[in-house]
């Protein structure tokens, strides 16, 4: 697997996610990753080559999602960098300067061997999050606006405006209780 390490957004896209595919974000739905053909269609969505999974790569990525879970959320710029190293570590890999066409070079990360789902996601999520807190700042890591949701995310918009981990279903929530609301002072029901 290679992962170019100048396009940070798909990859933190990615990370953003998977954290919310999380029991702890679908309180009432539950884990949305609930068995390896979930699991194979999350990657197939985010352009992750898959093999055949089973049970083992399902817990692997379930535990690759807890550590990014305490990533996103963590207190410090300098608490990011070190729980992304030490992810970062647990996969072999290594980062080469390749050149793309006649005019220029990229960096990308590549897997040694044939890695695991979690292995692929680790690379791909891992470099992605540490470009973004060096491109963006650490302000663009959140926690979602909704009073009623636990999702996080990492704001790679280009305004950095951002403010839900799932702008179609929370925003959205959000913004029909308020037009409910407003409809209801109106006495217009």
């Amino acid at each position: 697997m290679q992962a170019l390490l100048d396009d940070y957004t798909q990859g933190a896209a990615v990370a953003t996610e998977l954290v919310n595919t999380s029991p702890t974000v679908w309180v009432i739905a539950g884990d949305q990753l609930s068995d390896p053909d979930a699991l194979h269609s999350f990657l197939v969505e985010n352009g992750v080559d898959t093999a055949a999974l089973d049970e083992r790569d399902l817990e692997q990525v379930r535990a690759l999602r807890e550590r990014l879970r305490a990533i996103l959320d963590a207190s410090s710029p300098s608490e990011i960098v070190a729980l992304t190293h030490e992810l970062l570590s647990t996969v072999p890999h290594r980062v080469e300067l390749v050149e793309v066409d006649a005019n220029g070079w990229r960096w990308q990360a590549t897997t040694d061997g044939v890695g695991t789902a979690a292995q692929e996601l680790t690379v791909v999520t891992g470099y992605a999050l540490l470009s973004a807190l060096r491109m963006l700042g650490f302000e663009r890591f959140r926690a979602c606006a909704s009073p009623t949701c636990n999702g996080v995310f990492v704001d790679v918009s280009r305004g950095g405006r951002r403010r839900y981990c799932m702008p179609g279903l929370c925003g959205n929530r959000i913004n029909v209780a308020n037009h409910r609301q407003r409809r209801n002072m109106l006495g217009d029901k």
